[in-house]
């Protein structure tokens, strides 16, 4: 059996592609805009605090779990950005594109992110892992602060960025959509054997 049945530009389209690079481009400019202009873990709230602009970075995984692992972070994350590209091509008819789409600008803006120190407020970022003075940081940028109710697992919900926005609204668009497209494979798997 060939994995790869189709042409890698006849899956990933270069109008996908540039979709892709437009997104992450976004997050990474919405992410760099914040460190210019917000200090270390200070919110500035808005609607009774129902929302804060929170700088923090994440150097761990999901939700902030695992803090201060931030290489074994880019190497899972390297590792789950080549799965889901094998899996999208092998897989090139489930689920839904731009589902993929969202998901792949998500995925490939928190990973660079990770390879960047961050020197807020207003000193900007520059490549490295590991920060060399204080005031520096490491980790994805997390800013987008919301309230939540207190009997929910968190007193405020996990801060997020434009990535993480896009993983979730995917992920959400290519569980519905893999579902569907199963079914409907199984039904014209199931009518081939009746005939």
């Amino acid at each position: 059996m060939k994995y790869f049945e189709k042409n890698f530009f006849s899956v990933f389209k270069p109008n996908y592609l540039l979709f892709v690079l437009l997104g992450v481009v976004i997050d990474l400019a919405t992410k760099y805009w914040v460190i210019q202009n917000y200090s270390y873990q200070d919110s500035v709230c808005y609607y009774n605090n129902f929302f804060c602009m929170t700088l923090t970075f994440n150097t761990g995984f999901v939700f902030g779990i695992y803090q201060n692992n931030s290489s074994i972070s880019i190497v899972t994350t390297g590792f789950a950005i080549i799965f889901l590209i094998a899996y999208r091509w092998i897989n090139h008819d489930l689920g839904n594109t731009w589902g993929w789409n969202l998901v792949m600008v998500g995925a490939f803006g928190n990973f660079i992110d990770k390879f960047f120190i961050k020197i807020p407020p207003g000193g900007g970022v520059k490549f490295g892992l590991k920060p060399l003075e204080h005031g520096q940081y490491i980790g994805v940028v997390d800013f987008l602060d919301f309230d939540w109710p207190d009997f929910l697992l968190f007193h405020r919900w996990p801060a997020f960025n434009f990535a993480d926005s896009c993983i979730s609204v995917g992920l959400v668009i290519l569980i519905i959509t893999i579902h569907i497209d199963e079914k409907r494979k199984l039904e014209e798997e199931n009518l081939k054997l009746a005939k």
